[in-house]
C-alpha cells in the first residue's frame, strides 16, 4: 500500500514533465516510455522519459522532444494564469507543481547539447558535463519566474487602438 501511495505522488510530480518529453516524441513517430523511481538511471530521478530514436531522426526533433517539457508548461502556466485569479489559492498552490514540470534537467540539457549522441545510442541518453548540470540549475531562477509572473500577476488587458 505504501509503495502504491509513493508510486502515486511520485506520478503527481514527475508526470507532467515526463508527459511533456513523451507526447513530443509520440508526435515525432517514437513510441515513448515513462518510467517512475527508475532503478537502472544515474542520480536519484524520480521518472524517467525514454522512446527508441530512430537513426533518421533528425537532431532538431531531438532537441525539440528534449527541451519539451519548458515550452509546454509554460504554455499550461499562462492558460491557469488566465483562468484563475491571481490572488487563487489554487494558483499558488500550483505554482511550485508548474515550475518543476517546466524546469529542465541535466539529462534533458545534456540530450539536447549533444542530440547526436543520444541519436547513436539510438535512445534519449547522452553523455553528462559538469556543465549541463550547472545550466539546468542555472535555468531553475528564471523558469519560476516566468510561471509565477503567468500564474500570480494580473497583468492590465491590451489596450485597443
Amino acid at each position: 500500500m505504501a509503495v502504491r501511495a509513493l508510486r502515486s505522488l511520485v506520478a503527481i510530480l514527475v508526470g507532467p514533465h515526463e508527459l511533456a518529453h513523451a507526447a513530443v516524441a509520440r508526435l515525432a513517430g517514437m513510441t515513448p516510455e515513462i518510467t517512475l523511481l527508475p532503478e537502472h538511471a544515474s542520480g536519484i530521478p524520480l521518472g524517467q522519459f525514454d522512446a527508441t530514436i530512430p537513426p533518421s531522426t533528425s537532431t532538431s526533433v531531438i532537441r525539440v522532444c528534449a527541451l519539451a517539457p519548458l515550452p509546454i508548461n509554460l504554455a499550461v502556466a499562462v492558460g491557469v494564469g488566465t483562468a484563475l485569479p491571481a490572488d487563487s489559492p489554487l494558483a499558488v498552490a500550483l505554482f511550485p507543481l508548474i515550475a518543476y514540470w517546466a524546469t529542465l534537467s541535466g539529462g534533458d540539457v545534456a540530450v539536447a547539447a549533444n542530440p547526436v549522441a543520444a541519436r547513436n545510442a539510438g535512445r534519449f541518453r547522452a553523455p553528462g558535463r559538469w556543465w549541463q548540470t550547472v545550466a539546468s540549475l542555472l535555468l531553475v531562477p528564471p523558469v519560476a519566474v516566468a510561471v509565477a509572473v503567468s500564474l500570480l500577476v494580473d497583468l492590465p488587458p491590451p489596450v485597443s487602438p
